[in-house]
């Protein structure tokens, strides 16, 4: 699966990708990966050629690369999660790299993303959840042309706190 925008291309993680997965990792800053990524750098290999493929071959959704394309550079990952095909419906997830924030890819990628898995990926309902105290992921949903619909109170929990969560959604018209 391969996604090219205006400035970046979204593809599944793979081999050629150990080298950056490794240094975020050993950084200890893993904004840039999806959950489930390798806790240690000694699971960089086992991670990028079983686990990310694992997921889109059971049918659970995808794990994705967000690449700048002038550089070559992954900014951060977008996966769909929670997926029924059947059903035709998933939710989208994403992070950036802490020092590649603000300069538009979290959007650029989420309408992109969204827009293949409605018109390519035969679904039919993308939605996207954000905590109602993320100005920043809020911004971004609007902006990559999500929907409002609502808040979903006390639906996540992190640590000992319990957040609301905003619900947005792109639909196949």
């Amino acid at each position: 699966m391969k996604i090219i925008s205006d400035g970046l291309v979204i593809r599944e993680y793979g081999p050629q990708d150990a080298v950056p997965v490794a240094a975020f990792v050993a950084s200890g800053d893993r904004t840039a990966l999806p959950p489930g990524s390798p806790e240690t750098v000694a699971d960089v290999e086992r991670w990028l050629t079983d686990t990310v493929h694992r997921r889109r071959l059971d049918g659970e959704g995808v794990h994705l690369a967000i690449v700048e394309r002038a550089t070559g550079e992954i900014v951060g990952s977008i996966g769909l999660r929670d997926t029924d095909w059947e059903a035709g419906h998933t939710e989208i997830g994403y992070g950036i790299h802490t020092g590649q924030r603000g300069r538009g890819h979290a959007t650029e990628a989420a309408r992109a993303v969204g827009r293949w898995a409605l018109i390519d990926g035969g679904i039919r309902r993308v939605q996207l959840r954000s905590r109602i105290d993320n100005a920043a992921s809020l911004r971004v949903a609007e902006k990559a042309g999500y929907q409002r619909e609502g808040t979903v109170r006390i639906a996540e929990r992190d640590g000992g706190e319990a957040y609301d969560l905003a619900v947005f959604s792109m639909i196949a018209i």
